[in-house]
């Protein structure tokens, strides 16, 4: 009898020392207790996308190409810049739904050569940017 009360007392400890090791486990990858929860959860809902041509395409000088930009609001749309070999792209942007379509063309100096489209919106809290890489002919 004596042998049972023993046993049964070391599986009850064994049991619950296992159970609060699992629940300090479960609890211990959270960000709990940070404040402003997730630091990157503000810059997901600006988004650079549908560039176009796509990537590796082949463009005249002075192509135009094309790009969606969303999360951000009007006062904000001087930030987004577009570069090729850090010469500055002229953009124009229209209101289409829930995004913005933007459009440019290739610096004119761009000939006979390959250039990396940089587009870049640089928000404080969330800078995003993508590129595209093109090959530009010689001649129009």
């Amino acid at each position: 009898m004596l042998k049972k009360s023993i046993l049964t007392t070391t599986l009850t400890a064994i049991l619950l020392t296992s159970g609060t090791a699992m629940s300090a486990m479960n609890h211990g990858g959270g960000n709990h207790g940070r404040k402003g929860g997730d630091k990157n959860g503000a810059c997901r809902k600006v988004a650079i996308s549908h560039i176009e041509p796509a990537d590796r395409s082949k463009l005249k000088p002075e192509g135009e190409f094309t790009f969606w930009v969303s999360g951000v609001d009007v006062e904000n749309l001087d930030l987004v810049e577009a570069t090729a070999k850090k010469i500055p792209a002229k953009l124009s942007y229209k209101l289409v739904t829930n995004y913005y379509l933007f459009t440019g063309k290739l610096p004119a100096d761009l000939k006979g050569s390959a250039a990396r489209l940089n587009i870049k919106v640089d928000t404080k809290k969330c800078p995003t940017q993508k590129g595209v890489l093109y090959f530009i002919d010689r001649e129009n």
